[in-house]
């Protein structure tokens, strides 16, 4: 039996129905809350990371959680689970929490779910300097922490990381982002709101990278690439652009920013995204449940990932910076920076026989055949099936469409950007 047969037999992923841990959702749904409080009206939503003193308390009120322990228990390894209770009295900081609490579970997370976790291109950063690292973005919880785990392992320092607000709204998942060195992007609001907090997070993050602070990741986009289809709002790099007082070329550059291209071979959130999109044509007003974030990221954790790769692109240089400067326009300004983002994102994608064979199936061609073997188009196409047989008879022809778009849009982009250099 061939690798990726024995994967579709013994493939780890449940159906969608036993999804999530039941001691999860309970630790989620009883320290619910709406932020910011009244008390703290600016714990959560601040930008700025805890204090050391900060980090201490939320790491003893994290892990003094009944239903956080229960579920540790039920999700972690005997010995993992008590390694990681051992080490919590101990933490000092947000960079000790990472290295006492993120990189053992981590690892536990690469030995379990993936086949593989490499990453390229750190070779061309320098360690005694911070970077803006602008990413797709597939999974809630993983692409951040991937991506600080390859800065980790390289002697690079790990990343803030800027998250939606929607993720703070469950105090304890909160606490555990900010430990993280994460700050949250405000998605709701007044226009007025919503435009003040731009402002904030533009100075935020000059300040923290120009000034030789912090390095900084943020997604290309708002929320994940469901689609598999990854391309850069251009409303990002304007928010970014607030605190430009020189022209834009030359201040992106001053952001060093990195584009990071991360490559999951199988998502595990693949059927809950095509649910969520079937929810979403039979009804337009459709709002996902408050817990969908939590399970995602669940269902991340857990799942099956096949071989994972991040690629690190070379920071924006003199010759974007000065194409960019170049044009009339801040508007096309920062396309052109969307653009260049894309291109470099796509073409660092890891690749793989699924990515392939999705796009064959999805177009009814045989254009990329040669990618993929007789074995694993016969693996591939009974993983598909099996996947979509967890849906309803009626919505698996318009679910087929949406799970093989999710997989094939990457060698789509790809190839488009192949196109134009040839």
């Amino acid at each position: 039996m061939g690798n990726r047969q024995f994967l579709i037999s013994q493939y780890p992923n449940p159906p969608i129905s036993q999804y999530p841990n039941p001691e999860f959702l309970t630790f989620a749904r009883t320290t619910h809350h709406t932020m910011p409080t009244e008390n703290h009206p600016e714990d959560f939503l601040s930008l700025r990371m805890f204090t050391d003193a900060e980090v201490q308390a939320a790491v003893r009120e994290v892990f003094g959680h009944p239903a956080m322990l229960a579920g540790m228990r039920k999700l972690l390894p005997e010995a993992l689970c008590q390694q990681l209770l051992d080490a919590h009295t101990t933490v000092v900081g947000s960079d000790d929490f990472q290295v006492k609490m993120m990189v053992p579970f981590l690892a536990f997370v690469e030995q379990a779910s993936m086949d593989a976790l490499t990453h390229s291109g750190l070779e061309g950063l320098n360690a005694e300097q911070p970077y803006l690292f602008i990413s797709n973005h597939r999974d809630i919880g993983l692409d951040s922490a991937f991506i600080n785990t390859a800065l980790y392992q390289h002697g690079l320092t790990t990343t803030q990381i800027a998250i939606g607000d929607n993720l703070m709204t469950h105090r304890l998942a909160a606490l555990i982002f900010k430990i993280n060195k994460s700050f949250a992007v405000l998605r709701s609001g007044t226009p007025r709101e919503l435009y003040g907090h731009s402002v904030r997070m533009s100075a935020y993050i000059h300040d923290q990278v120009q000034g030789h602070q912090s390095s900084v990741w943020i997604a290309q986009r708002e929320g994940r690439a469901k689609d598999g289809n990854d391309f850069t709002q251009v409303g990002l790099l304007k928010m970014l652009s607030l605190s430009a007082a020189e022209p834009l070329g030359a201040y992106f550059r001053s952001l060093r920013i990195v584009p990071v291209s991360i490559s999951y071979e199988y998502d595990p959130t693949d059927l809950a995204k095509t649910l969520t999109h079937l929810h979403k044509l039979h009804d337009p007003t459709y709002k996902k449940p408050m817990d969908e974030d939590v399970q995602h990221i669940l269902m991340g954790i857990m799942g099956h990932k096949g071989r994972v790769h991040i690629h690190f692109g070379a920071p924006l240089g003199d010759v974007q910076a000065a194409a960019m400067d170049a044009l009339p326009t801040p508007k096309q300004q920062l396309d052109c920076l969307a653009k260049y983002l894309d291109r470099q994102i796509h073409a660092g994608y890891a690749l793989r026989p699924i990515n392939y064979y999705a796009c064959d199936q999805l177009l009814g061609t045989e254009a990329c055949a040669d990618r993929y073997t007789a074995q694993e188009a016969q693996a591939l196409g009974e993983y598909f099936d099996t996947r979509l047989g967890q849906l309803p008879q009626a919505q698996q022809g318009l679910g087929r469409e949406y799970l093989l778009a999710m997989y094939a849009n990457p060698v789509k982009n790809a190839l488009k950007h192949e196109e134009t250099t040839t």
